[in-house]
């Protein structure tokens, strides 16, 4: 940064400067600035105070550091600075490495990077060339269109050495760099590879899997099973795990969690890892096979408790019903809604605690997901689960409201099961309801509903029209007063506080802008 001041005092007139050419030198943290201007009057300011850091190179090239296991493939990333407005269209790399620990595979280098332009019809515009000039060297050539941002520039794939033992490790050293047959400054930064032994289920890089990995895998399962899936990283992919040289890549991450080898996250991973805390099993990985009397297609989920319709703000509660299930330890599953007419209130195991089950869900727009896992198996009830939904208040129309599962998987494996229900939901109507009892004596209540919020009084009239007695009810929500607690009460007295004599009387609604009256009889 330079910044140009002037002692110059004078009248009005405009003055400039106009710089033609600039020199900069850098010698021992300080910084000379040498320019001219259009008349070639020289100016050489005399040295300034100590930069806060070096001027910093136009490029900088980085190679990931990466770990995997003997035998695995490995995926080493070369990312660059932002190098916007730099017009890069050429870029030749020399990668060195040990061949005895690494050896590139035929795949070679991916260039289908966010780096490299804009991706056309799925293509890369860019081209790439590739070869192993001597052990150990990998030569790299790349052209195409500009650049257009920073970030991943290349993938390197290595295939590790079958026999490398744990801890064996690999400086990747970008040795030589050219951007634009180096009219671009880069500097490079090296990377290194890690031969590894993971340990299996534990997500969270304490060195052993516990409860606390369980809990991270079923948020994931969760996340995982929302449309679209959210991949929520483990923390091992974020941290350094005691049993690696740097966090791991997500593939990795992946293999750790997947404890029982089938290929997929799901919720009976977390299951044997609460088995393996409680030594139930001895050691992970630990495939299971479900139970003999496993019988997947019998679970079937349910509402209960509801008519064909419900009013809004009621609860609605799907179960899933495992009755026919035996030897329950995990599943997970997936209830699309109308987030407009429903909205999730909450996710409860029935009863299942006592087997010390988790649960976990994910609410996002329109769906839950649910996951559950049990060291011991969740013993017999007919409800496992249940995730209760609202009607959403403020409905003005009557409106068909629908849930539907999408996904359900017990005992890792998918079940089929065809679930939808729809519930009608009909909204308030702002009216006067029958007195009950009628007739009565000496006391009465006097039900009515409310469309919207509104401040409510009942007048009880005589026959001759005269007020009785006024109640004032004071500001109501929208919604059904009907029961002894919530509906309005009269004592059969007067405003004077003296009984009233038997015979007919007349009670009138006032809310907002609506008036109903009915008719009451007093006995005696």
């Amino acid at each position: 940064q330079i910044a140009f001041r002037s002692n110059f005092r004078g009248g009005n007139g405009a003055w400039a400067i106009y710089v033609k050419d600039l020199d900069v030198a850098v010698a021992d943290g300080y910084t000379q600035v040498t320019f001219s201007d259009e008349t070639h009057m020289d100016y050489e300011p005399s040295w300034g105070a100590p930069t806060a850091e070096p001027i910093s190179e136009d490029a900088t090239l980085t190679v990931g550091s990466t770990v995997a296991r003997a035998g695995e493939t490995v995926v080493v990333p070369i990312q660059t600075t932002d190098v916007t407005g730099l017009d890069v269209l050429g870029i030749t790399l020399s990668l060195t490495y040990d061949p005895a620990l690494l050896t590139p595979t035929t795949d070679g280098v991916d260039t289908n990077a966010v780096a490299l332009g804009e991706i056309v019809n799925g293509q890369n515009p860019w081209l790439v060339e590739q070869n192993v000039s001597s052990p150990g060297q990998l030569e790299i050539a790349m052209a195409g269109d500009v650049i257009s941002s920073g970030g991943a520039l290349a993938y390197v794939s290595f295939d590790v050495a079958a026999g490398a033992v744990q801890g064996a490790s690999s400086v990747v050293r970008l040795s030589s760099i050219s951007m634009n047959e180096g009219e671009i400054v880069t500097t490079a930064v090296s990377g290194t590879f890690t031969v590894v032994e993971i340990v299996y289920g534990d997500v969270t890089g304490n060195g052993a899997a516990t409860s606390y990995d369980s809990a991270w895998i079923l948020n994931y399962v969760v996340n995982a099973a929302l449309i679209p899936p959210v991949i929520v990283p483990f923390r091992i992919e974020e941290i350094t795990p005691t049993w690696s040289s740097a966090p791991v890549a997500q593939a990795v991450a992946h293999e750790v969690a997947d404890v029982d080898v089938d290929a997929a996250i799901t919720a009976l991973d977390a299951a044997l890892i609460l088995k393996l805390e409680v030594g139930l099993i001895l050691s992970l990985p630990a495939p299971a096979q479900p139970a003999p009397g496993y019988a997947p297609d019998s679970a079937t989920l349910h509402v209960a408790g509801l008519g064909p319709s419900v009013r809004p703000g009621a609860d609605i509660t799907v179960f899933l019903d495992a009755s026919d299930v035996r030897d329950l330890y995990a599943g997970e599953f997936r209830l699309e809604f109308d987030p407009a007419l429903l909205e999730v209130t909450g996710v409860a195991l029935d009863g299942a605690t006592q087997s010390g089950a988790m649960l976990s869900h994910r609410a996002a727009e329109g769906q839950v997901a649910v996951a559950f896992a049990s060291a011991r198996g969740i013993e017999s009830t007919d409800r496992a689960v249940g995730v209760t939904f609202r009607a959403t208040t403020g409905t003005r129309e009557p409106r068909e409201a629908a849930i539907h599962l999408s996904h359900l998987r017990l005992n890792g494996a998918i079940a089929q099961t065809d679930f939808s229900h729809t519930v009608r939901i009909e909204p308030f109507v702002t009216r006067l309801m029958a007195n009950y009892p009628n007739p009565f004596n000496p006391e009465t209540w006097i039900p009515f509903e409310l469309s919207q919020d509104a401040d409510v009084t009942v007048h009880i009239y005589g026959l001759d029209g005269g007020i009785v007695r006024t109640l004032d009810l004071g500001h109501h929500m929208q919604g059904e007063y009907r029961a002894r607690e919530s509906a309005a009460y009269w004592d059969g007295r007067n405003q004077m506080g003296e009984r009233v004599a038997s015979g007919v009387y007349v009670y009138e609604l006032l809310a907002g802008d609506h008036r109903a009256v009915r008719r009451m009889v007093i006995g005696k």
